[in-house]
């Protein structure tokens, strides 16, 4: 009790006046919105999976699949398409960044198995070149 009855007096000795909480609340909640919009990225209609910057496979996310890249050294890389999602399950290299990774829908996710020069990219599937840009 003893807090609030300081909390007014300090409030009546700052002058503030009750526009000013609307204010701070209205901005504090306003600080957050970034976190709200970023978050909720668009679901990706298609994924490429590209060896050394060539396009091998494009595949639709809507059609569950599972489908191995092998190269003529040995190296392999499983992926898997489930759910509207992309994911490598099983590779061979030693770090196995790509197959932790897990997972992704998201348009401009990405997938990448360095040791085999593999990336896998969320693409939305539109053909506006402002959606999907490529460098």
């Amino acid at each position: 009790m003893n807090f609030f009855k300081n909390t007014i007096i300090f409030l009546k000795t700052i002058k503030t006046k009750p526009l000013d909480f609307v204010i701070v609340f209205v901005l504090f909640l306003a600080s957050f919105s970034t976190i709200f919009l970023f978050a909720t990225g668009s679901t990706g209609a298609k994924a490429e999976l590209r060896i050394s910057g060539k396009v091998i496979k494009t595949f639709d996310l809507k059609k569950n699949q599972t489908w191995t890249y092998r190269a003529k050294d040995g190296d392999y890389n499983k992926i898997e398409v489930k759910n509207g999602e992309i994911a490598v399950v099983e590779a061979n290299c030693k770090d196995q960044i790509d197959v932790q990774r897990g997972f992704i829908s998201k348009t401009g996710e990405t997938i990448v198995c360095l040791p085999h020069n593999l990336v896998i990219e969320v693409m939305s599937g539109q053909k506006d070149e402002q959606v999907d840009y490529k460098v």
